[in-house]
């Protein structure tokens, strides 16, 4: 099962995140990041870096406090040996639609990888196409 450590290390990444704090959500990142949104897989420590920097203006503490939310119903997520899987409900309307797969790299966040469906409020069209060309560890896919 995830490690108690590990888990508050997500947590203190979605506190940076809150906080608009890019020292304080990338602190908690494994060596190795790979995250994976729609449109992007971002790889390293740079990419993933670049993206929030793009990203941040966007989230909001209340998408946070959600997220944190979340990690605490057994209804949406399901914990495994080096994972979580988040499938928000309807209980969670700044989330809904959505999945999220975060992998542990031992106790650091390794990957989040985001999926939209169609009711989600942050589907594939809130990221223009381009919004991370040019991000070095950046690639586009279908």
């Amino acid at each position: 099962m995830v490690t108690p450590a590990a888990r508050r290390n997500l947590e203190a990444h979605i506190r940076g995140e809150s906080a608009r704090n890019l020292d304080a959500l990338m602190t908690p990142l494994s060596d190795r990041p790979r995250y994976v949104i729609p449109g992007f897989v971002l790889e390293g420590r740079a990419a993933v870096q670049a993206m929030y920097q793009a990203c941040l203006p966007m989230l909001t503490p209340e998408l946070s406090d959600e997220f944190l939310r979340a990690l605490g119903d057994p209804a949406v997520t399901r914990w495994g040996e080096n994972h979580c899987v988040i499938e928000y409900s309807d209980a969670y309307p700044l989330h809904r639609g959505m999945v999220v797969v975060v992998h542990f790299d031992g106790d650091r966040v390794m990957s989040e990888n985001t999926y939209f469906t169609s009711a989600s409020r942050f589907a594939a069209a809130s990221f223009p196409a381009n919004a991370f060309a040019g991000i070095a560890g950046a690639t586009p896919v279908d």
